[in-house]
């Protein structure tokens, strides 16, 4: 394709450059000029060529990249293809035995689930003291409360006037407005639908509370597994016991460093019991020792008189001038 547009391009080029030189030269042909539109149109076709060409190319370029793309894609179905046949042909098939090996029937179980209803009423220990607004006994109302229900009685007080043929007994038309009233009017009011459901706006959870629930089995069931303990192999009374043992083991040992602690104290006030009477033993003995070494002094000096008292010493001694000067 470059050397078809460079091939235009040189005819143009040179057919050009030779009607410049024929005008330069004063002699300007008229073949020259054709020669120049034949080749400008010739290029004009190959440019239109080459337009259609890089088309044509970025469109191969998207073929071949959504060919790759579906290539890859077909593979990647073709492994899991096979990947799911492996997985398939190595899964274990489990054979069910031909008779019912269910404990409840299927039909007892549709027949129970039939006869459940969204208007299942709670049990009556939940109903008891519920106050059921709007409802009045008929004795504490006055006559016109229990005139009230009776719609045949009720239809004439709404239109506020009666026909002619009414008081008379005579069967009389009614109006269409009168008539679409009595159509519309499919619920009852709300003192009757107190009579008829006293559980009428009462709020009724057919499921345990939470409070309930955590004060249950299930919760302590669920802080079983949450220590680690098998609640299948869990026995109350066992683990009693094995608290019991522990909480006495744990109390004997207590006791048992009490009494090593209150014995090692013992041994000790003996020991230092002990050493104080050594102690004083020898102090004893060195006075005595003492003493004895100063009788056998004091023999020679005082012979033949009475042996002289040992003099007291005193803590204080005061000399007389100290009061004089104080003075």
């Amino acid at each position: 394709m470059d050397k078809y547009i460079d091939s235009r391009f040189d005819r143009v080029e040179k057919a050009l450059s030779t009607l410049i030189d024929s005008i330069a030269k004063y002699h300007p042909s008229t073949a020259q000029a054709n020669e120049l539109a034949a080749a400008d149109r010739e290029l004009a076709k190959g440019l239109e060529e080459l337009q259609t060409h890089q088309n044509n190319y970025l469109r191969i370029q998207q073929l071949t990249a959504a060919t790759t793309t579906l290539d890859n894609q077909i593979r990647e179905t073709l492994r899991t293809l096979a990947s799911t046949r492996k997985d398939i042909t190595t899964t274990s098939t489990t054979t069910f035995p031909d008779g019912p090996h269910y404990d409840i029937k299927y039909d007892e179980l549709l027949s129970y689930a039939r006869r459940i209803s969204k208007t299942t009423l709670p049990p009556s220990g939940v109903i008891n003291g519920i106050d059921t607004p709007g409802v009045t006994s008929p004795a504490a109302g006055d006559g016109a409360d229990t005139a009230a229900p009776t719609p045949a009685a009720s239809t004439p007080a709404m239109n506020g006037a009666q026909t002619p043929g009414a008081t008379g007994g005579e069967p009389t038309s009614e109006i269409p407005s009168q008539m679409t009233v009595t159509t519309q009017a499919t619920s009852l009011p709300e003192h009757l639908a107190g009579w008829l459901n006293p559980l009428t706006g009462t709020m009724f959870i057919p499921w345990p509370a939470e409070d309930k629930i955590r004060a249950g089995s299930l919760a302590s069931n669920q802080l079983l597994m949450e220590q680690g303990l098998d609640i299948r192999n869990y026995d109350p009374a066992e683990e009693q016991a094995r608290r019991q043992r522990e909480e006495e083991e744990r109390k004997a040992h207590e006791e048992r460093e009490i009494r090593e602690r209150e014995e090692s104290l013992r041994k000790m006030r003996e020991e230092q019991e002990q050493l104080r009477r050594e102690r004083e033993q020898a102090r004893a003995r060195e006075q005595q020792e003492d003493l004895r070494r100063g009788s056998i002094a004091g023999v020679g000096p005082q012979a033949g008189g009475a042996p002289r008292p040992p003099q007291e010493k005193k803590q204080f001694q005061f000399m007389g001038d100290l009061d004089d000067d104080d003075e």
